[in-house]
């Protein structure tokens, strides 16, 4: 699903990426700034990037719930080890750095910090998802109940859940990789 609206000097991309996407959405990102699109600004499924000089550049990101006041502070730490903030959406943040010599630079550098950005995300993805099951159970319940016209309604909740619960399975199975790193 891509969506590509356009001028001369900027592009708004519509583009759906999951958490568990980042390797994609990192290459992707990279191959936009190596055509001269960067990006400048991110939201809730769309990517607006300004054209410029095409340049290798890696992107990374972050997912942390961060207070207002806790934000200078939590950038600066990143700007100090030579990535440049870009744009957040929601507690997703958008880094990069320019590309040098074939080397791939990670934010994190050790995996005890990689395990706990995704134990933060999969916390997320439970809490998000306990009411859902709970919600979706009584839809079920009074299923015999309810007008024709609900069915699709129901159809598109049991997609939403899915989608949660494959996202749950995704993020565990990122944790259990990281947690056999650690230990070799």
């Amino acid at each position: 699903m891509n969506k590509v609206t356009e001028n001369m000097e900027n592009k708004t991309v519509f583009k759906v990426f999951f958490a568990w996407h980042e390797k994609k959405k990192e290459q992707w990102l990279r191959k936009m700034s190596n055509d001269g699109w960067h990006l400048d600004r991110v939201g809730f499924l769309y990517y607006r990037f300004k054209k410029g000089e095409p340049k290798d550049m890696i992107y990374k990101f972050d997912f942390k719930p961060v207070r207002r006041k806790e934000l200078d502070d939590y950038i600066t730490i990143f700007e100090d080890a030579g990535w440049e903030y870009v744009s957040r959406s929601g507690n997703w943040y958008y880094f990069r750095t320019e590309a040098k010599e074939g080397l791939i630079p990670e934010i994190y550098t050790d995996n005890a910090s990689k395990l706990k950005k995704y134990k933060s995300l999969l916390s997320l993805l439970v809490v998000l998802t306990m009411p859902q099951i709970y919600f979706f159970t009584m839809m079920l319940t009074r299923f015999r109940n309810v007008p024709p016209y609900s069915l699709p309604v129901t159809f598109l909740y049991a997609l939403i859940l899915c989608l949660l619960v494959y996202g749950i399975i995704r993020i565990s199975l990122i944790i259990k990789r990281i947690k056999q790193d650690i230990r070799e």
